[in-house]
């Protein structure tokens, strides 16, 4: 069977690399599967969004993804993408911890209103829909 390389990565580490026969990816518009030979394609990815690999018949692997995009060219997937984990590795328990944190580091700064402090809240509130999402994938609450 034909395959494709494939890269899932975050700005400091890669979740996958390796071979692959097809890849399901969750762009803005709507998920989009990829098989070899595929045309040139650039999407941002969808928020929360699930990417699904098939590496061969009997394997399948998921990563939840948000934000960042993702490029095909030359049988090359790369799905590069801000905040990622593959689904195996989601702990709801250190997640929920996680968000718990961000959200007091949110009021923290909410309550200090200092202009200065934007950019840190903005970065916590992306940690949070981060959580939120692995959380909702998970079928828990935050």
């Amino acid at each position: 069977m034909a395959s494709m390389g494939c890269i899932v990565a975050l700005p400091d580490k890669a979740l996958f690399q390796g071979e692959i026969t097809y890849a399901n990816i969750p762009g803005t518009d709507g998920y989009f599967g990829v098989l070899p030979g595929h045309e040139l394609t650039v999407s941002l990815n969808r928020e929360g969004g699930l990417v699904t690999l098939t590496i061969d018949d009997n394997e399948k692997r998921e990563f939840l993804v948000m934000g960042g995009a993702t490029s095909v060219l030359d049988d090359k997937v790369t799905v590069l993408a801000r905040f990622g984990t593959a689904v195996e590795d989601i702990d709801a328990e250190a997640v929920r911890a996680e968000a718990d944190e961000c959200k007091s580091a949110i009021a923290e700064l909410e309550q200090k209103n200092d202009p200065q402090d934007q950019a840190t809240l903005m970065t916590w509130q992306k940690k949070l829909e981060w959580c939120e999402a692995q959380l909702a994938h998970v079928g828990q609450a935050a």
